[in-house]
């Protein structure tokens, strides 16, 4: 498995991880409404394009395969997802510790996601702490998330 930075010929991967993993995995955290609302179904690929020319995520391949992405810059971690399959295979945690080392080589001391309910106990093991607790409308459904934040990364 390696790290790459973002590559064009992934931009449809990515949004369809993006939606599978989060229908797929965070089931026992949300509801149907919410997971719709948070990723529809009917992806809109445009948009994707747009975001990840502006975002350039750092992608987790294995065998060519997408298997992971997070989207890092300044001191906040954007999406952050990893393959529903691949759970618990330690791509996420290649990815939280490919983050470390740029923060350490941009000498930033403090790290900031907004975490779902389902990713809170991922970047708690890696030391975050909640600020805060937060409820985020996404057309007329409420979500929850966590502000979590990481001193001396």
């Amino acid at each position: 498995m390696k790290i790459i930075k973002y590559n064009d010929k992934y931009k449809k991967e990515i949004p369809e991880l993006f939606t599978n993993t989060i229908h797929k995995t965070c089931h026992k955290d949300y509801t149907k409404e919410q997971l719709n609302a948070w990723a529809k179904l009917d992806i809109d690929y445009k948009a994707w394009e747009k975001r990840l020319v502006k975002t350039k995520p750092y992608l987790a391949i294995m065998d060519e395969k997408l298997v992971g992405f997070a989207e890092f810059y300044d001191d906040y971690i954007d999406c952050f997802y990893v393959h529903h399959e691949y759970q618990g295979c330690g791509v996420g945690k290649m990815l939280i510790n490919h983050i470390f080392k740029i923060a350490k080589e941009n000498e930033q001391t403090l790290l900031k996601v907004d975490a779902s309910i389902t990713a809170k106990p991922f970047f708690e093991k890696f030391g975050f702490k909640v600020l805060k607790k937060n409820r985020v409308k996404r057309g007329n459904i409420e979500l929850t998330n966590f502000t979590m934040l990481l001193s001396h990364c």
